[in-house]
């Protein structure tokens, strides 16, 4: 019988169309190591299969692949879905097949697949030293749920020195879990301008609405023979975050759950704008901490700045800017930052005590207003907490909304875990907030129409 030779690129021409959009944007990734925030049960794992199909398959270019899964049942069913996929797309493989593997101080029964080109796509356990040694691809699926995702990964990124790739994909499992500040360690190492290396990494965002907006929901009702309409998938979405309950946010929507109520802000409170505010009275307040990020001591404080819309009785967060910033920088960021919002933005600060912050904030508001901004500093009043106990009523009535941006997690981590302690980053973005929301709040609904010019730079930090 004459073999089928495959190329290991032909996972681009071979995509059959089954794949959804998203599905196939995850294939056809060949980034050395590619990570995906994801919502529960849409198909990544399966539509990795695929590409692990015709990886191994390859003659030319072709690898071997290792799976990582967390318990045997993954691992099975990922390897019937290669077999599956085998058979699909006509390739020369042998039938799933059950192999025993050492495992430190026993044997374990995992799954393979062999194909005609010598490769094979086989399960490991998620026992690091498992995956030491091994040369190919590795994936590492559903990462939050492993024991040692650190351990994992510091073994899986040797293959990368051979060519080899890295794919981890998972649902979040808390804010402080691995994964979750992996993803955290990616984003800041792109979007720092003060990082010192940015990790080669590329991200992906696949929650549950850009999945049914891809045809997620018609697709199931292919699948089980049912007619779709447009009324019938919005009930079962409904239900579908009622079944999810408080843990929703996480389970389909990417956001990282934090448990248990902050003591003065939940993250839960937060709902996501679908629409970027043109509308009402927008404005950036600064929560001035000059402090360089070489500097050592206990508390590293951030220059913060949020930017905040009111339109009648709704608020939404477009923006949060937040680095460590020496005092000789402090007006130079500020400035800059201004310009990218546009004068339709007003800027306004806590004022500083002393004579020193009094100057700072004269010669601040100075700049602005020559080019055409508006400008002021604003006394503080009373505690944090108290300032911040009005935003957290409006966010808790659901009237607060967040612009979607890469540093959505930071600024609801932030606000979660504010109390009025001493805590870096934490104050300094919650100060900032309250102080934009006692603005608003006081002045009202002004009916100015914000520059366009701001609406389309946020919308370039949206991460789906």
């Amino acid at each position: 019988m004459s073999l089928p030779t495959v190329s290991a690129n032909k996972s681009l021409d071979c995509t059959p169309k089954i794949l959804l959009p998203y599905q196939q944007q995850w294939i056809r990734d060949t980034s050395r190591i590619k990570i995906a925030e994801k919502s529960r049960r849409i198909g990544i794992s399966w539509a990795d299969a695929a590409d692990a199909a015709l990886t191994a398959a390859a003659e030319r270019g072709g690898s071997s692949v290792w799976y990582v899964g967390y318990n045997l049942e993954m691992a099975q069913q990922y390897i019937f879905d290669v077999a599956n996929w085998a058979e699909a797309f006509h390739l020369a493989a042998c039938a799933v097949e059950e192999v025993v593997l050492p495992d430190s101080d026993r044997a374990i029964l995992t799954f393979q697949v062999r194909f005609a080109s010598g490769h094979r796509v086989c399960a490991l356990s998620s026992r690091p030293a498992n995956l030491r040694s091994k040369k190919g691809h590795i994936r590492i699926d559903e990462a939050a749920f492993h024991e040692d995702l650190p351990g994992l990964l510091k073994a899986a990124v040797a293959v990368v020195v051979w060519g080899g790739r890295v794919a981890i994909w998972s649902t979040h499992h808390g804010v402080d879990n691995p994964f979750n500040r992996l993803i955290e360690r990616v984003r800041w190492s792109k979007t720092d301008r003060r990082s010192s290396h940015e990790l080669d990494y590329s991200l992906h965002r696949y929650p549950l609405q850009l999945a049914l907006d891809q045809g997620l929901y018609q697709r199931i009702c292919l699948v089980n023979g049912e007619t779709w309409s447009e009324q019938k998938q919005q009930a079962w979405v409904n239900q579908l975050y009622a079944d999810y309950g408080p843990t929703a946010g996480e389970e389909l929507d990417c956001v990282p759950f934090a448990p248990g109520e902050g003591k003065v802000f939940n993250r839960i409170w937060f709902g996501m704008a679908e629409l970027y505010p043109r509308l009402g009275e927008t404005v950036r307040f600064w929560d001035f901490a000059a402090t360089a990020k070489e500097v050592a001591g206990k508390h590293h404080y951030y220059t913060a700045g949020v930017k905040l819309n009111r339109t009648q009785d709704t608020y939404t967060v477009c923006d949060a800017q937040f680095e460590q910033i020496g005092p000789g920088g402090v007006e130079e960021f500020v400035l800059g930052v201004a310009q990218q919002d546009g004068r339709g933005v007003k800027v306004a600060w806590e004022q500083e005590g002393g004579s020193a912050g009094s100057l700072f904030g004269e010669r601040l508001r100075s700049q602005l207003q020559k080019t055409g901004f508006r400008a002021e500093a604003v006394k503080p009043y009373r505690d944090k907490v108290s300032r911040a106990m009005p935003l957290a009523t409006e966010a808790k009535r659901g009237n607060v909304l967040l612009w979607p941006g890469l540093w959505n997690d930071a600024y609801l981590n932030a606000l979660h875990q504010f109390d009025g302690s001493a805590q870096p980053l934490v104050n300094d973005l919650t100060d900032a907030s309250s102080g934009a929301f006692a603005l608003l709040a006081k002045q009202g609904t002004m009916g100015r129409r914000v520059e366009p010019r701001s609406a389309v730079q946020s919308a370039r930090a949206i991460n789906f």
